[in-house]
């Protein structure tokens, strides 16, 4: 039984014979996609954003994980994800012993809850004031840096 040739777009396609004409068609029209597929470099590059909560942002991160090829260990896939952080994100990650992904994302929420809380100190932050203050005796740099 011979396929129906389509006009998708303007686009005619061949008369197609077999189903595998159809796919070797498909493949060279979209090989594109998968030469600029993401890689683990593009993964890496990742950065949450700060109106994104670490859930959300692990979500997104595993979907272009997901399209990774070949795909990833679940080790290199916690590597990988710890890298994305900074401080003190990363410091706190590096040193857990997680085994599995969805366990570094409990203790990236963790490590979120307790910046909020001020437990752990977000250097990115801006936090109190860094200046020069006035003083009597000479001009002496005041720093101030609230400490949990």
């Amino acid at each position: 039984m011979a396929l129906p040739s389509l006009g998708i777009c303007g686009w005619t396609m061949p008369r197609l014979k077999k189903w595998k004409d159809l796919v070797d068609v498909f493949m060279r029209q979209y090989k594109f996609n998968i030469d600029v597929g993401p890689n683990r470099l593009s993964l890496q590059a990742m950065e949450n954003n700060n109106k994104e909560s670490i859930r959300e942002y692990a979500r997104r991160w595993s979907e272009v994980a997901a399209q990774v090829n070949p795909p990833m260990l679940e080790k290199e896939m916690i590597s990988l994800f710890s890298n994305t952080f900074k401080a003190p994100y990363f410091e706190y990650l590096v040193r857990s012993s997680a085994q599995h992904f969805t366990d570094l994302v409990v203790i990236a929420e963790r490590i979120e809850q307790a910046i909020r809380l001020g437990k752990i100190f977000d250097p990115t932050e801006k936090n109190g004031f860094i200046g020069k203050g006035k003083d009597t005796e000479g001009g002496c740099q005041v720093t101030y840096r609230p400490y949990s």
